[in-house]
Formats: C-alpha cells, sequence, structure tokens
C-alpha cells in the first residue's frame, strides 16, 4: 500500500511539472518557426519584465569564471559581492555541465522546483499523518465511509492539490471581438500565478525551498510537536547544515529568511509567555519537560560526535543570531555603490500591493486559510501555529513596507505564502467534513474548488502560449523594449556577440536600453546603463538619451565616455531612432568604427 501512495505522489510531482514547464516546452517546440527569418530563437523565462537578462549576466560570470559577482549594468569601479553570486554559482555550475548562460539557469528550475515540490510533500504529511478514526458504535457503513473522509492519506491528496492549485477567483470580459473570455486577476504578477510559481525564477524558489525546510527543522522536528524520542536533539552536522541554509536564504532572497525570523521571533514570544503562565499557575516549583533545559552539550567519546540537546525553544533565539551575518553584510554592502542602486530604485519605484486585486488573485484559498486558521485557534492546537504567524509577518511585512518606504512591500510576498495558506485551508475542509451531516456537500465543494483551480491554470498556460505565439510571429518593432517582448535580429545580436569574442569584458560600452540590456547578458561587457540597478538610472537616461541625439558638443560627449569608462558605443536601431538617422561619427568625429553589419556599428572612442 505504501508502495501505492508513493506512486500517487511522484505521478503528481511529475504531471503539475510538467504542466508547470510546458510553456517552456512549447517555446522550445517552436524554435525553428519564428515568422521572420531575420531573428533568431533564444530560450529566455519570465519575459514581461527585463530583469532575466540581468539574472543571466550573473549566470555569464559564473560561466566565464568568476566566483563572486560584479555589477555589469552601471560603470562604477567595484568589487565583487555575494548579492546575486546564487546565479554565478549557477554558472559555475552550467559550465561543469557544458550548459550555456541560458540553460544554466534553467537548471536552476529544473533542480529547484521538485525540491519545492518535496518541501511541501514533507509538510503535507506531517500535519496529516495516516490516521483512521472510528467509533464501536457505528455501523459498518459509516465506518466505512468515515475511514476514508478520516484517513491522512486522502486529506495529503486534498491539501498537496490545494496548495499547488490554489488561484485566482476568475476574471470575466469581453475582448476587442466582444467574446466573453475568462482571466485571472493581478495577471502582471507572475509569483501569484499558481502555474509560474511552480517552476518560477530560481532565487525565489530557492528562498522558498529553503525557508520552508527551516520552518518544519525549527519548529516541527526540533520542537514540542515532534515525536518524543526525535524532539530538542541535532547533530553538528545537522547544525551546521540549517546554519548555512539559514545565511544562504539570505542572501540569495532575503524576504524568506526575514519571515522566517519573524516567525521564530513570535514562536519564542508564545513560548515564553506560556512559560511564565506556567509558572504562575503552579501551586509548587514543577519543571515541565517540555520546558526543561537539559544538558547543554553531550560529548560520546566511543564516536566523537557532538550531540547539542538543548530545550527546543533556545534553537529559535539561537538560529536568529546565527543567521544575522547574511542580513548585516545586505545591509552594509547595499550602503555601497553600486550596491546602493538596486535598493534606491525600489525606494523610488515602489511596487504596492493592490489589496483588492491581491485578494481576488490569491483566490478563495486566502479565506479558506483564515478560517481553518480560527478554528485551529479555537480549538488551541498549536501545530498549526507557525503556519498562521508565517501569513501573519509576510502581511506585516508588507504592511510595514507600504509606510515606510524602503522595500517594495510586494517584494514579502514572494515567499511562498500559498503554502501555509493551502495547507491551513485543507484544515478547514477537514474540519468541515467531520460534520456527518454536510459531508456530500463539503466533498461536492472540494471537487468543484480543486477543478475549478486547475481550470483557472489552464487559462494561464492559453495566456501564455498565445503570449509566445505572438512573439513567434512578431517582426516589429525590430528592437523592442522591454528587451523579452520579441526575439532579438540576428544581425543585432551578431554586433553583441563581436563585443563577447573581441573586447576585453571589463571594457564598458554606451548603448540605448535594449541593447544596454542585452550585452552584460550575451557579450559579458559592463554597460553605462540598461536595468534599474544602473547607479543614478534616471540621471544615466538622461544622458544616454542625450548622447544619441546629438545634443551634445563633441567635447560634452567625450567627457560623457570618460567619464563613464566607456570605451565602446554601440549604434543600431533604438540609437538611430534617437539621432534621426545620422551617423554618430558626423556628429562625435572622434568616434571610429569598430565593427560594422547591415544593422549595427560599433565605435570606439579615440
Amino acid at each position: 500500500m505504501n508502495s501505492v501512495k508513493s506512486i500517487i505522489f511522484i505521478a503528481l510531482i511529475l504531471f503539475f511539472l510538467f504542466f508547470s514547464f510546458s510553456p517552456t516546452i512549447f517555446e522550445l517546440s517552436q524554435a525553428n518557426k519564428l515568422a521572420d527569418s531575420n531573428r533568431e530563437f533564444i530560450l529566455e523565462h519570465n519575459y514581461y519584465w527585463p530583469d532575466f537578462n540581468l539574472y543571466l549576466s550573473k549566470v555569464r560570470q559564473g560561466w566565464e569564471g568568476r566566483f563572486t559577482a560584479l555589477e555589469k549594468y552601471t560603470s562604477e569601479k567595484h568589487q565583487g559581492s555575494l548579492i546575486q553570486d546564487f546565479y554565478v554559482i549557477l554558472g559555475s555550475l552550467g559550465r561543469i555541465f557544458n550548459l550555456d548562460p541560458n540553460f544554466s539557469y534553467q537548471l536552476g528550475r529544473l533542480i529547484l522546483s521538485p525540491l519545492l515540490l518535496l518541501i511541501i510533500l514533507m509538510l503535507v504529511k506531517y500535519y496529516f499523518p495516516f490516521k483512521v478514526r472510528a467509533q464501536q458504535t457505528q455501523t459498518r457503513f459509516v465506518l466505512a465511509r468515515q475511514t476514508w473522509f478520516d484517513r491522512g492519506f486522502f486529506w495529503q491528496i486534498i491539501a498537496f492539490l490545494a496548495i499547488i492549485v490554489s488561484g485566482s477567483f476568475p476574471r470575466f470580459y469581453t475582448d476587442s471581438q466582444g467574446m466573453l473570455q475568462v482571466g485571472r486577476f493581478m495577471e502582471w504578477w507572475s509569483n501569484i500565478d499558481a502555474l509560474q510559481r511552480i517552476t518560477f525564477i530560481p532565487h525565489i524558489l530557492f528562498g522558498q525551498v529553503v525557508s520552508f525546510y527551516l520552518l518544519y527543522q525549527l519548529t516541527i522536528r526540533h520542537s514540542g510537536n515532534a515525536p518524543q524520542n526525535d524532539r530538542s536533539v541535532i547533530s553538528t552536522k545537522s547544525l551546521i547544515l540549517l546554519i548555512f541554509l539559514g545565511n544562504a536564504a539570505g542572501l540569495v532572497f532575503p524576504p524568506s529568511l526575514i519571515t522566517l525570523d519573524g516567525v521564530l521571533v513570535l514562536l519564542l514570544v508564545v513560548k515564553i509567555i506560556l512559560n511564565i503562565k506556567h509558572q504562575i499557575l503552579s501551586t509548587k516549583f514543577q519543571i515541565n519537560s517540555k520546558y526543561q533545559i537539559p544538558n547543554v552539550l553531550n560529548f560520546e567519546n566511543y564516536n566523537f560526535k557532538f550531540i547539542w540537546n538543548l530545550g527546543f525553544w533556545i534553537w529559535d533565539f539561537l538560529f536568529i543570531i546565527v543567521t544575522l551575518p547574511s542580513l548585516l553584510y545586505l545591509f552594509f554592502i547595499t550602503k555601497q555603490l553600486p550596491w546602493s542602486a538596486l535598493v534606491e530604485f525600489h525606494r523610488t519605484h515602489l511596487m504596492m500591493i493592490p489589496l483588492d486585486q491581491y485578494i481576488l488573485g490569491t483566490g478563495p484559498i486566502i479565506f479558506l486559510g483564515l478560517f481553518g486558521a480560527i478554528i485551529s485557534i479555537i480549538k488551541r492546537d498549536k501545530k498549526w501555529q507557525p503556519l498562521i504567524l508565517w501569513v501573519l509577518v509576510t502581511f506585516s511585512f508588507a504592511s510595514l513596507f507600504s509606510v515606510i518606504k524602503e522595500q517594495s512591500p510586494l517584494r514579502f510576498t514572494q515567499t511562498g505564502l500559498f503554502i501555509p495558506l493551502g495547507i491551513l485551508g485543507t484544515y478547514f475542509f477537514y474540519q468541515l467534513m467531520q460534520i456527518r451531516q454536510i459531508r456530500l456537500i463539503g466533498l461536492i465543494g472540494i471537487t468543484f474548488y480543486l477543478l475549478g483551480s486547475i481550470y483557472m491554470m489552464k487559462t494561464s498556460l492559453d495566456w501564455q502560449t498565445t503570449f509566445i505565439r505572438q512573439r513567434v510571429g512578431a517582426n516589429v518593432p525590430l528592437v523592442p523594449y522591454p528587451p523579452q517582448t520579441m526575439y532579438p535580429i540576428r544581425a543585432w545580436m551578431d554586433g553583441i556577440r563581436w563585443l563577447r569574442d573581441n573586447t576585453n569584458h571589463e571594457t564598458v560600452v554606451l548603448a540605448e536600453i535594449t541593447a544596454g540590456n542585452f550585452i552584460p547578458a550575451y557579450a559579458g561587457n559592463t554597460v553605462y546603463f540598461g536595468q534599474s540597478n544602473t547607479v543614478d538610472y534616471e540621471r544615466k537616461q538622461k544622458e544616454v538619451d542625450r548622447f544619441f541625439k546629438g545634443e551634445m558638443t563633441p567635447v560634452e560627449a567625450k567627457n560623457l565616455l570618460v567619464n563613464g569608462r566607456s570605451k565602446y558605443v554601440f549604434e543600431s536601431v533604438q540609437e538611430k531612432e534617437k539621432s534621426g538617422g545620422r551617423s554618430l561619427a558626423t556628429i562625435y568625429p572622434f568616434l571610429k568604427s569598430a565593427f560594422s553589419n547591415s544593422l549595427v556599428t560599433i565605435y570606439i572612442a579615440n
């Protein structure tokens, strides 16, 4: 029977992985079907935003042999840092497997998305264990029916499905032909989409995988909820692993660690309050084994193995302390150029939470999860506390940064909120099904809810494949912005490849926004301007516009290149649109052609 259960879950995991990867698979199948023969296919991801090339530029650095990440989207001199070093490591890993940078990025999705589903399965199996509730006074028919609805395996499947498929309420609208269509709320926020989030951006997947694994280890396995023989015991190797993973999560996706630490702080407060209450109410001094702190350290000489056997509530405090270095590192490094640019951009371009749209985009599970949380509080079941606190901390930080303009509040909704909501929502269904009189209604409700949610995932698939078909068939404009909305012209990419093959990648290139966004990712060069990580983004954008419009004197233009350490100037469609078709060499005589084809001229500044 256990093998059958394992096969069922393996089948579910493989199905949803394939379902989520199907837009990527479909795009690969279109590689030789581009309508414009002058364009070339490149595999990208999350192409609604200009961030893909930012990640790809870090992947390329690892692929080229770097160990720390440089910011290639700004020309100021700086040393490498651990910010986004996750993608540098992906590039190094891709090089080992002889994958180009684009497929090295996809490797992160391939590795982390199955891990995310396994972490979800681990949590589901804990919260809905294999148990059958039966009463001797019942008939065989009722017993069989209760056995089915009280069996943990049934609820594990429901919980797993609820977490994976839960998504937006349907949004009804009419298209340009007057036809009624079904869409999702907040379609522009990819992470809220049930289909996309399973195999989403690698560093966000990493944050979710690690943070929920740590939540399980710290609040379940090594807590008062764990089996007695496993409680409060951590080996040295496990301790080192937890510390490493915590700091890695802080460096790779800080909101995940901040949310986890927030949950641990609140759990500490709850435990301390309960401990004080226990001491006050106790008629005589007793040490409850749940709060007792045993030997701090036990060294077993016979196998030289350290066993850390602290009171489980101390682990929360210790973990917070030992993971502070990663957050402190980020705090101090983002005070320095160029790493301060991203923080400054988020400070001035906040992604606020449109609360009504976010609730509609999250879908029914946000209400089902709330009902499940209320029931667990009424029943005083502490088992569900970490999940409730995860939801509470997520919205608390989102609200905090809606007032304190230091970070985009929407970032804190990317920490895997769908996981605790899905488990709590299933708990609500479970409690509902304990009422025999409404079981049939409850079962019908669960069925319609899951089928409706899967249908909404299908609408996302249709939406994504439609967008890919449009990309495949598009031929105007020649060079777009945002960069990933079209496949690039081959001759345009040839110019970028010339930079890759014929220049020192430390040299700086001046270009308009789309070429500036592509060059670090596909050539490896630094650019003066090209992404929100560019220092003084607005000022440089105006300077670049003036340069290509020919509004600068030769002296001003040369000073711009010298001060920006720019040795090369990339001129193509966007740049010529600014200059009215005039050659830059006629405007600025100090520029000499180093490369030229039908679409691109690359100048070197003398």
